[in-house]
């Protein structure tokens, strides 16, 4: 397959070429750089697509457990009891018992919908809680001055932050002698954080649990039981026991099943975009093909000649082929080499481009997450290289085999 001996020598020249074959060697330079562009944004696109996933899954099941444990009617009872029967459920790492509820909060004329989650003193903590960092105030101070934790596009929206006051706005009525009214309560905001999804940093309060079940009336329940595995992709296997250990005190619900639509989503994106980008590959590597037959048909000649001399058809193959994969090869280097200059300074590289044509290149409103930090899959990395070498072998093959069969008597009867 790969050339040797005076064939190396032969494939040489013709990758090097001279004055003679100009033409061919801008073509062949032109094949190098399409297939450079094609490889560097294959693994650029896909890294990139691996760090918004792998960053978005991590804020939503930081967010909201590996497993939910789910009370009928919004309340879990005795949920006491349902923690002591699968805290010995091997694989389980966090248990943490929350009551949610949707509000309204309102501050000086600024209103806006929110959900208040009810945590365990001992959870607020950036650690337990997962956030990206804490903007300002202290989160464990909270339980402390029966305070609440902001998320930070939410306080931005009221205009508050730690020490201001806010109104929390129940949903439920409660009676008084005047009638029903909405029932609401004033709390000091204890500290503002940034959690690194949008659309939870809209809409997250953090309240100690206690005084969660005070304002909604509660008692003593939660709404909810969020599990920590050691895997996200445990949970199939663990579902069953939870589900016995649960019975009919409640309903288990993984994350898989609470973000269905969403996995599917991502999953088909990147797919989708793996073909597409690999279809710039095949396009780039016709110019191989287009380039060796212009090759081709210029020494046809010098192969007759070789031919004449004792060259066998094989050594004329192979020696085409080595010239394909050769210019396919310094193309998919070259291409490893851009892609890792521009994964490695993305941020100054988008910084630039929003600062050249004055726009957001990635908006924290549309795209759930705040940040992005691209992520390589080297097995993905290793299968775009391997693709770009097949394509390479086979675009190099059919002008290879065109060279072999060519009758060196026909050749030299016009020379």
């Amino acid at each position: 397959m790969i050339a040797r001996g005076f064939e190396w020598s032969v494939a040489r020249r013709y990758i090097l070429g001279g004055k003679r074959d100009l033409v061919i060697s801008v073509t062949a330079l032109l094949s190098v750089t399409a297939i450079a562009l094609g490889v560097m944004l294959l693994l650029v696109v896909m890294s990139v697509m691996n760090g918004f996933r792998a960053e978005l899954m991590d804020k939503i099941l930081g967010y909201h457990g590996h497993v939910l444990i789910q009370g009928y009617g919004g309340k879990l009872q005795n949920y006491q009891d349902v923690i002591r029967d699968i805290e010995g459920v091997d694989g389980i790492v966090k248990i943490m018992p929350f009551s949610e509820s949707q509000v309204m909060v309102t501050k000086e004329g600024e209103a806006w919908g929110a959900i208040v989650r009810g945590l365990p003193d001992e959870y607020f903590s950036a650690e337990k809680l997962n956030i990206a960092h804490t903007v300002t105030g202290s989160i464990e101070n909270a339980p402390e001055i029966g305070g609440l934790v902001l998320g930070k596009q939410l306080a931005n929206r009221l205009r508050v932050t730690a020490g201001d006051s806010v109104t929390i706005v129940s949903p439920s009525s409660v009676a008084t002698p005047f009638g029903s009214t909405l029932r609401h309560l004033s709390y000091p905001v204890a500290a503002v954080v940034e959690i690194g999804v949008y659309q939870f940093d809209e809409s997250f309060i953090g309240m100690p649990l206690e005084e969660a079940q005070r304002f909604f009336r509660l008692g003593d329940t939660v709404s909810n039981i969020e599990l920590m595995l050691t895997s996200p992709d445990d949970v199939d296997a663990l579902l069953p026991v939870l589900t016995e250990k649960v019975g009919s005190r409640g309903y288990v619900r993984t994350w898989r099943s609470l973000n269905q639509s969403l996995v599917g989503a991502l999953q088909t994106e990147r797919v989708t975009m793996f073909v597409v980008m690999t279809f710039i590959i095949i396009v780039a590597v016709f110019n191989i093909s287009s380039s060796l037959f212009m090759l081709v048909k210029d020494k046809a000649a010098d192969i007759a000649i070789l031919r004449t001399m004792g060259a066998t058809a094989k050594s004329i193959n192979r020696i085409f082929i080595t010239v394909g994969l050769m210019v396919g090869m310094t193309g998919i280097g070259l291409g490893i080499l851009l892609s890792v200059a521009v994964i490695g300074g993305f941020d100054s590289l988008l910084a630039f481009v929003e600062w050249i044509f004055n726009i957001q290149v990635f908006d924290p409103a549309a795209r759930y997450i705040s940040s992005l930090d691209p992520v390589v899959d080297y097995l993905e990395a290793g299968l775009t290289v391997v693709i770009a070498t097949g394509l390479t072998l086979v675009a190099a093959y059919f002008p290879a085999r065109r060279a072999a069969k060519l009758d060196p008597v026909e050749v030299l009867r016009y020379e």
